[in-house]
């Protein structure tokens, strides 16, 4: 039996597979190496431990933040202290999960849009390419995170129409202070941000929404996906929440600049279990 997490910034699905089916499935906070401690990564392994089966053979485990050598080295250390009967732990990127989920074994390019925003050129077996995922302060173009932030800017400078202005407002019961300690003080404010997200897609006709999707998504194409060989050539997919509600959006945002949309999912569970049974 193996077992595979998907994680991101937000959540993480933790799902045990044999022989293609899912036995056991669970969902726990996200793991992002640079945001937690040792302690912190294994209190969240121990509560995914406990709703799984006793005996998992091996642990594919693709999460954001684990790009560099030593945080995958730091977090594939702390999951066999956690997962010790199993002989293989193997930690990579969310994007290659995308990657592997959405393209298979086919060429491609592949895009994150959820909490935060990634790209990446795929040649069928391995991530040849990277752009993006600089973090909501540097980048993350599109993601929910900087559409979340847009949002809170344009409430905090009455930039939106009155009626929004109080829909938010009751909704979200949020002042200067608040949002400002959120965002600066506490931990995780890309959660934060990104938790108004759906506020946009609720309110998606409005034409200051509009102006904010249009400008976040042209803006990922503009900076993550061009930038890659073969923006013009190969299909582009996108994965993550944000892609799957935004649909129409990043497609118009995509035939703005001429490239040829692939796949929309979701999560990326599905295809990455395709894919582990075939190997």
């Amino acid at each position: 039996m193996i077992l595979l997490v998907d994680s991101g910034a937000t959540k993480a699905n933790w799902a045990a597979v044999q022989d293609g089916e899912i036995i056991r499935q669970t969902r726990t906070q996200g793991i992002s190496p640079y945001f937690l401690t040792d302690e912190g990564i294994i209190d969240i392994a121990r509560e995914a431990r406990m709703a799984l089966p006793s005996k998992i053979d091996a642990v594919f485990f693709y999460s954001t933040g684990c790009k560099a050598e030593d945080q995958r080295r730091r977090v594939a250390t702390l999951l066999r202290l956690v997962f010790q009967e199993a002989r293989t732990v193997e930690v990579d990127t969310d994007l290659l999960a995308a990657a592997r989920s959405m393209a298979q074994n086919e060429e491609g390019i592949v895009c994150i849009l959820g909490t935060g925003s990634n790209a990446c050129g795929y040649d069928g077996t391995q991530i040849i390419s990277n752009s993006g995922g600089l973090g909501f302060i540097l980048g993350d173009e599109g993601s929910g995170a900087a559409i979340g932030k847009e949002i809170v800017k344009a409430y905090l400078n009455h930039e939106l129409p009155p009626a929004l202005w109080d829909d938010f407002h009751q909704r979200y019961h949020l002042n200067r202070d608040n949002i400002l300690e959120s965002v600066y003080k506490l931990p995780f404010p890309n959660r934060f941000l990104a938790t108004f997200a759906p506020f946009a897609a609720e309110n998606r006709e409005d034409n200051v929404i509009q102006g904010i999707l249009k400008r976040q998504f042209e803006l990922f194409f503009q900076r993550s996906v061009l930038p890659l060989n073969g923006s013009q050539r190969l299909s582009v997919h996108f994965v993550g929440s944000v892609a799957y509600y935004f649909e129409p959006e990043i497609s118009a945002a995509g035939r703005v600049e001429k490239v040829s949309l692939g796949k929309f999912c979701k999560d990326p569970m599905d295809g990455l279990i395709l894919y582990h049974n075939t190997k």
